[in-house]
């Protein structure tokens, strides 16, 4: 029986159907619904359902409080601070304003008081100044006005703070950690004293903040309340197993729930040794990459629920260790790294319908982020360069990097494909793919830059590629707002037609964020720059996700590590399941340092490792099948090396031996089948026929042969034959800046024009003549590099030096 079961169980037989004034809080939406389902099934009678709430909308709603958006939020702090200092640009203030909202959000939720813990701060950033640490005699550095501005900023955090709260209020607003901080100052008045809150469960709950210590302390003095735990006594009885940290903590405070077994003030009745009494099948999987554990992952369910389809695509995991195909049962895989979600989605079975996905899709896990990301680079990558009549006009250009990668994107290049665009017809008439042979033309050209009128030129009347290289007025984000808008038009238009669903998803979620950021900049009377708008932008994606939605009922559930909070499974494949993903490592973004968090008693990563360590040992205390996937690969997360998370190493060295036997641990090696082996390598080779002796013997009569061709043919004679005999050439590249034969070159072709249209002809060679020449034969040889920026300018300067000599 899951817990879920058990609490609705122990809850309908305390109250019976009498459930219309009780409240139970969860600790997530996934878990109120799962909740109420069994809740459901205790009676055939109906009844009215009990106020079912995840925490956070409990703490709203009794707070009265609305939640605040994101961008308003920081709109909201971005005034508090102009108010403090009118000279504060928003791009300056946008780098740091998440952080300190963050911080906020911590300092509420552990009711700190932040008239003291700022203090100390800016006491800490003083003492910084002073230069305590040089020796004596040594002359200290001179403060500089970035110096005095970073150390300003510590100085104005409570006033900050107190001035944004007092905004929100006047509004009826609040961020996240306010609204906790509200209701547990007024707990007394807002729902002990409340006769609506008759009686009041806490389920399922483990790591709490001070101000969930404190409303939750409140009610059960007030005999209002009761928490329903959920924890083993492997973790808690273990002074060293970080797991059962929180728990520890509030047993030594004389929490009720906490004993092993059920006592007068204990009546919720569970199983406490499930953890290593149940018999427990454990697999440790590591495969190269990231991408690869989506696959098992999907051959491993495929398995379980006996289906065969899925050996066919992927028969190079057919040799992977047998799995008994047992009837159906409640399966999760939990993926720690939440980027694995589209492969996992792509690796399971054509047949697999019965799924829930609990865990959003991110927008910034997208395609559409990236496209988005590449028009924001090429725009601001752009060079502006002088008119080639010595006007004094900047003609702003793209760089050619960028206008290929936003012609390769795969959104662009689907489009194209759908629209059929062609090229205009050549010579012979005939027309290819237009986004390829923009590109050749690019190179050809050798066209460093490209002008926007070149690009209009290049796409001809198609409306997405003239919207994707218009040019974007900087100093103003509202004009790249009204040109995504064309982008989003264009696409929409294109993917409704190929019933494309989750991409025209990610469109209109993309134009409600553009609608939300216009109507939030039109209120603004501050300058914003396109800079400062895509740091701005990228954040809120950051936090932007599809949700899915189904029956949340499905035998296979698909989640993130948070979600699985007081849910149990049957099987449980749990992916990326390296150090520093599980748990993930040692990092927090807070202008709060580390030795003030931890004497104010903030949180900090050790406290964040031991809430990630319970989830996964109460993830594995009733499941029977459990699988733990790792990568193997250094560079699989970016870490130094492929290190298995310590979680493994303690079911290994720990859980196992105090299961005294209940645990099987093994270590399957993925095998790759036969199927897709490539077969045994033959020695290339080309008969030497009739016409390739003639084109060889043509090669040797008209260009000779070189020591170059000669050196080709020694080391490798195909690589000969390809480039010297067929003439296949290595593609071509656009070159950015001036090589040595490129300089050379330049220079001979100008004392050569010198020689034959004015020496030989007697005409004087003046200085000015020489700068006329340079400039004409640049234009020939170097083909569309520019001679007034980077390393171009200096070489150019140069042989403008030399010919003068």
């Amino acid at each position: 029986m899951t817990f879920l079961e058990q609490t609705a169980q122990h809850i309908f037989s305390i109250h019976g159907p009498s459930l219309d004034d009780v409240w139970v809080i969860l600790p997530t939406r996934r878990a109120v619904s799962v909740f109420q389902q069994h809740l459901a099934t205790q009676t055939d009678v109906p009844f009215l359902a009990p106020h079912t709430l995840a925490v956070d909308d409990f703490i709203t709603q009794a707070a009265g409080v609305q939640l605040i958006d994101p961008v308003s939020l920081l709109f909201e702090l971005y005034h508090v601070f102009r108010e403090i200092d009118d000279k504060l640009s928003f791009e300056q203030f946008v780098g740091w304003a998440q952080v300190l909202l963050n911080d906020f959000d911590r300092v509420d939720q552990y009711l700190v008081d932040p008239h003291d813990l700022f203090t100390y701060v800016t006491a800490a950033k003083s003492i910084e100044r002073w230069n305590l640490d040089l020796p004596p005699g040594a002359k200290a550095i001179t403060e500089t006005s970035f110096t005095t501005k970073y150390f300003r900023l510590f100085e104005n955090l409570y006033t900050a703070y107190i001035a944004l709260r007092d905004r929100l209020l006047a509004q009826g607003l609040a961020y996240r950690g306010m609204a906790y901080r509200l209701l547990a100052d007024n707990i007394e008045t807002l729902v002990r004293d409340n006769p609506a809150y008759e009686r009041v469960y806490f389920v399922g709950f483990n790591a709490l903040s001070k101000a969930e210590e404190h409303i939750i302390n409140t009610l059960l003095d007030a005999q209002k309340a009761d928490v329903l735990w959920d924890f083993d006594r492997y973790y808690l009885n273990d002074p060293h197993q970080e797991a059962g940290l929180f728990l520890r903590r509030y047993r030594e405070l004389g929490w009720p729930g906490l004993r092993i077994e059920p006592g007068p003030k204990q009546t919720f009745a569970a199983d406490r040794t499930q953890l290593t009494r149940s018999e427990k099948t454990i697999r440790v999987v590591g495969v190269p990459t990231a991408s690869l554990q989506a696959k098992v992952a999907g051959q491993l369910y495929a398995d379980w629920q006996g289906l065969d389809g899925i050996s066919e695509q992927m028969p190079y995991l057919q040799d992977m260790v047998s799995v008994p195909k047992l009837p159906p049962k409640r399966t999760a895989i939990v993926l720690a790294d939440e980027s694995l979600l589209v492969p996992v989605l792509y690796s399971l079975d054509p047949s697999v319908r019965d799924l829930n996905v609990t865990m959003g899709l991110s927008l910034r896990q997208s395609l559409l982020f990236t496209l988005i990301d590449a028009l924001f680079e090429m725009q601001q990558t752009r060079a502006e360069f002088r008119a080639k009549d010595g006007r004094d006009v900047k003609i702003p250009k793209f760089h050619h990097r960028q206008v290929v990668k936003v012609l390769n994107h795969p959104f662009v290049q689907q489009y194209a494909r759908i629209k059929n665009l062609q090229s205009p017809p050549d010579e012979r008439g005939e027309v290819r793919p237009l986004l390829g042979w923009i590109q050749e033309e690019i190179v050809t050209r050798q066209k460093v830059y490209v002008e926007k009128k070149e690009m209009h030129a290049f796409a001809g009347n198609d409306p997405l590629l003239k919207t994707l290289f218009k040019r974007w007025n900087m100093a103003k984000p509202l004009s790249a707002i009204r040109v995504l808008y064309d982008l989003i038009d264009h696409l929409r238009d294109v993917y409704k037609t190929q019933q494309d669903a989750i991409e025209i998803e990610y469109l209109y979620l993309f134009y409600s964020l553009l609608k939300q950021l216009e109507t939030t900049l039109e209120r603004q009377t501050e300058t914003v720059t396109v800079g400062s708008f895509r740091t701005f932008l990228n954040e809120l994606i950051r936090q932007t996700s599809i949700p899915f939605t189904s029956e949340g009922n499905s035998q296979l559930q698909v989640m993130g590590m948070l979600e699985t909070r007081a849910l149990d499974f049957d099987r449980v494949i749990v992916l990326s399941a390296n150090e520093g993903i599980l748990p993930q490592g040692r990092k927090l973004n807070s202008l709060i340092p580390f030795d003030i968090a931890l004497e104010k008693g903030l949180p900090t990563y050790r406290e964040q490792e031991s809430v990630m360590a319970y989830h996964f040992y109460r993830l594995l205390q009733r499941a029977s099948e459990i699988v733990l996937i790792h990568t193997t690969s250094p560079d699989a997360y970016g870490m130094a090396k492929g290190e298995p998370s310590r979680f493994i190493r303690q079911i290994e060295h720990e859980l196992l031996p105090a299961s005294k036997g209940n645990i099987t641990l093994s270590r399957p090696v993925v095998r790759f089948g036969d199927a897709l082996r490539p077969a045994g390598l033959s020695e290339l080779s080309v008969p030497k026929t009739d016409s390739i002796r003639r084109a060889m013997r043509e090669m040797l009569t008209g260009k000779g042969l070189y020591p170059t061709a000669l050196n080709q043919f020694v080391s490798c004679s195909m690589r000969f034959y390809f480039g010297r005999i067929v003439k296949i050439s290595e593609q071509e590249d656009v070159e950015e800046s001036m090589g040595a034969a490129d300089f050379g070159n330049w220079l001979h072709h100008t004392l050569e024009a010198l020689d034959q249209d004015y020496r030989m002809k007697g005409l004087p060679v003046t200085a000015a003549v020489v700068e006329q020449l340079l400039k004409e034969k640049y234009t020939e040889v170097i083909r569309g590099q520019q001679a007034d920026t980077g390393h171009n300018m200096l070489l150019y300067h140069m042989g403008q030096t030399l010919m003068q000599q």
